[in-house]
């Protein structure tokens, strides 16, 4: 009888590590305080953002999802559309912006823009999670469908790093702007479909002496076509 109770107990462990291994593979995370929707009639917004957000070295080279901004817009197919942003070079020195945008279609059984399938993102790939948890509290994991990010572009701004930038930063994945303007970047790009597509704004490989604990102001702008 006892043989059969550890035997049980076994399978009840191992049933529910299978069970935290599922939500772990499918874990979502809310980016709702952090993302914001732009329109034609509110193009231009100051967000915020840690100085290695969208490039850290000791997470792997990734984004930081939290610490990074998010915004949002409805866009035409086939009309160019520009991303901008800015910091004030002045007030915060070696901040170097960097943007990454993604078509995110709102259909049926897709992740609203609020989530994002982990605490840190890829900024040059497309992003899937299928049947996506959101495990931000443990003790109600709520579903919130499939996580369907569709790659499109990306850009940091390369000026003012200095003439030899070090390799980590200086690959082929990612789209360095020399524009002589440091402190800003842009990127364009031409809808292929009609609909939402989502950005995160970071930044990369601040300057020495430059916080990279502190949140910053970074203005976005997005070039909506008339």
């Amino acid at each position: 009888m006892g043989y059969n109770n550890k035997l049980k107990n076994l399978a009840l462990i191992l049933a529910a590590a299978g069970i935290v291994s599922s939500f772990s593979a499918r874990a979502a995370t809310s980016i709702a305080t952090k993302n914001t929707e732009f329109t034609p009639d509110n193009a231009t917004q100051t967000l915020q953002a840690k100085a290695q957000s969208w490039y850290n070295p000791t997470m792997g080279y990734t984004g930081w999802t939290h610490h990074s901004s998010w915004g949002y817009m409805k866009l035409k197919k086939g009309k160019p559309v520009t991303l901008t942003a800015e910091v004030n070079d002045a007030e915060i020195a070696g901040f170097h912006p960097a943007l990454t945008v993604w078509s995110r279609p709102q259909k049926r059984g897709l992740a609203s823009v609020d989530q994002m399938n982990s605490h840190s993102y890829n900024q040059y790939g497309d992003i899937y999670e299928a049947n996506a948890i959101n495990t931000d509290d443990q003790a109600n994991p709520v579903k919130v469908g499939n996580i369907q990010m569709e790659f499109i572009a990306n850009a940091f701004d390369r000026d003012g790093m200095g003439d030899m930038l070090p390799e980590k930063f200086d690959h082929s994945m990612l789209n360095r702007v020399v524009d002589g303007d440091a402190g800003k970047v842009s990127l364009t790009f031409t809808p292929k479909v009609s609909g939402v597509y989502q950005f995160v704004v970071g930044g990369i490989n601040p300057d020495e002496g430059l916080s990279t604990t502190a949140f910053h102001p970074v203005a976005v702008t997005v070039s909506f076509p008339e």
